[in-house]
C-alpha cells in the first residue's frame, strides 16, 4: 500500500505514515485509514564490486516522501522481540496495519 511519511526516527528506524488508501464499508462513506505508528523500515546489505567486505544501506525518509508498506500476513510482535529466532504466532492478527514494514521510497 502506497504510504506518506509523517515523520520518521532515523535511529530507532522507525516511521509514522498515512496510508494513501482509503476504507470503505457498505451503507458509509469513504474515510481515511489511521495514522500507522511505528513502522520498521528495510535496510539493505550489499558487496560492491566484489569486495569481500559488505555495507549496509540504512534508509533515510522525510516527510511527505511516499513509501510502499506491505503487511506480514501474522502479527510481526514476537518475531521483533526475538531477532532471528523461530516463534509461535502469539496473535490471530493477520496483514493488519499494526504489522507494517516500510519496503523502500516510491518513484512518482
Amino acid at each position: 500500500m502506497p504510504c506518506r511519511v509523517v515523520s520518521y526516527d532515523e535511529e530507532r528506524r522507525r516511521a509514522v505514515v498515512q496510508p494513501l488508501f482509503m476504507t470503505k464499508e457498505r451503507g458509509k462513506p469513504p474515510a481515511p485509514l489511521p495514522l500507522v505508528q511505528n513502522v520498521p523500515v528495510l535496510s539493505q546489505r550489499y558487496r560492491v564490486d566484489g569486495s569481500p567486505d559488505t555495507y549496509e544501506y540504512v534508509p533515510v525518509y522525510q516527510p511527505g516522501d511516499v513509501v510502499f508498506v506491505a503487511f506480514s500476513e501474522r502479527a510481526l510482535d514476537a518475531a521483533l522481540a526475538a531477532p532471528g529466532q523461530v516463534v509461535p504466532p502469539d496473535s490471530d492478527r493477520h496483514h493488519s496495519l499494526n504489522d507494517a514494514v516500510i519496503v523502500g521510497v516510491m518513484a512518482l
